[in-house]
C-alpha cells in the first residue's frame, strides 16, 4: 500500500487549481523547484504522471483529472480529523463556478444565502465563460457550475429560463437604414451567436461598436448608448428597455441555465439560492 503524504497531495491541488507551479508555490510557501520535486515524488508513490508540462502550460492528465477529486476529499477529511483532535473543526471548501449571465446583479445575494445554507463549506467562487467552467468542472477543478446549457451543448439540472432581449438605453437612437450597431461579448458566448444567427437571417447588416469580456462591461456599453446588445431580460442595466419591438427586430430564443453538481444536497442548496436571487 502506497502512503500519500498530504504536503504532497496539497502541492498538487495548488497546482492543478493555479495552473502554475510558481502560484502553487506562493501559496504553499514552497519554491517553484519545491513543488515540482512534490509533484514528482506523489507521481512515483502513484505510478502515473498527474500532470502533462509545456513550456507555456501545465494540464492534468485524464489520470490527474480523475485523482483530484480524491486528493481533495483525503486532504478534507485529514483537516477534519487534525481539527477536531485539537477541538475544532474545519469548513470544507466549496469550488463554485458560476457563469457571468448566469450571476448578474443577484451574484451578492446568491453567495450570501449560500453560506447561510451550506455553513461548513468554505466558498471559493469563480465567475467566467459557461464552455471554460465546464471543461474545468469535467476535469474535477470545480465541485459545481451554473452555467448556459446553450454553451456546451449539454442539459444539467435546470434552474431557471430567461427571455433573450435586444436591449438599448433609453436615449439610444438607431436608424434603421445603417448597420446595427451590435454590443456583445467575445467569440464563444452563446448569446452572440444567436444575436449574429438572427440578424443574419432577417437580412440585418451588423458592425460591432463594442466587444466586452464580462456582461458588467456589455452593461456599461449599453448604458453608455454605444449600441444595442442580446441579453437576459434580468441583465437588463438600469435606465435601458427591450427595444426588439420598437426596431422591429427578430425573435430570440428563451435560454436555459443549468447547475452541474457532483453532490445532491450542494446541489439543492445552489438552485434554491439562484432561483431566490431571480
Amino acid at each position: 500500500m502506497t502512503d500519500l503524504d498530504m504536503d504532497l497531495l496539497r502541492a498538487f491541488v495548488r497546482v492543478a487549481e493555479t495552473g502554475s507551479f510558481t502560484r502553487a508555490g506562493q501559496m504553499t510557501g514552497a519554491s517553484q523547484s519545491g513543488v515540482s520535486l512534490k509533484i514528482k515524488k506523489l507521481e512515483e508513490r502513484l505510478g502515473d504522471a498527474l500532470l502533462s508540462r509545456t513550456p507555456r502550460s501545465v494540464r492534468l492528465t485524464s489520470f490527474g483529472a480523475r485523482f483530484l477529486g480524491d486528493a481533495r476529499e483525503l486532504i478534507d477529511l485529514h483537516d477534519r480529523v487534525a481539527a477536531r483532535a485539537g477541538g475544532a473543526d474545519v469548513r470544507r471548501q466549496l469550488h463554485l463556478g458560476i457563469s457571468d449571465h448566469a450571476a448578474g446583479a443577484g451574484l451578492p445575494g446568491i453567495v450570501a444565502s449560500l453560506g447561510h445554507s451550506l455553513p461548513r463549506h468554505r466558498l471559493h467562487v469563480s465567475v467566467g465563460l459557461s464552455d471554460l467552467l465546464y471543461r474545468d468542472f469535467r476535469a474535477g477543478l470545480f465541485d459545481a457550475v451554473m452555467i448556459r446549457s446553450e454553451d456546451v451543448g449539454v442539459e444539467g439540472r435546470v434552474a431557471f429560463e430567461d427571455d433573450l432581449v435586444w436591449t438599448a438605453s433609453r436615449e439610444f437612437h438607431w436608424e434603421t437604414g445603417e448597420a446595427f450597431p451590435f454590443v456583445a461579448l467575445t467569440e464563444g458566448c452563446a448569446l452572440r451567436r444567436f444575436a449574429i444567427r438572427s440578424l443574419t437571417e432577417a437580412g440585418i447588416e451588423f458592425q460591432d461598436v463594442f466587444t466586452g469580456t464580462g456582461v458588467g462591461a456589455v452593461q456599461a456599453a449599453v448604458s453608455a448608448g454605444l449600441g444595442i446588445a442580446c441579453l437576459d431580460r434580468r441583465n437588463i442595466p438600469p435606465g435601458s428597455r427591450d427595444v426588439g419591438g420598437l426596431y422591429a427586430l427578430p425573435d430570440l430564443p428563451r435560454t436555459r441555465m443549468v447547475l452541474f453538481c457532483r453532490e445532491d444536497d450542494i446541489a439543492s442548496a445552489i438552485l434554491h439560492a439562484f432561483r431566490e436571487a431571480i
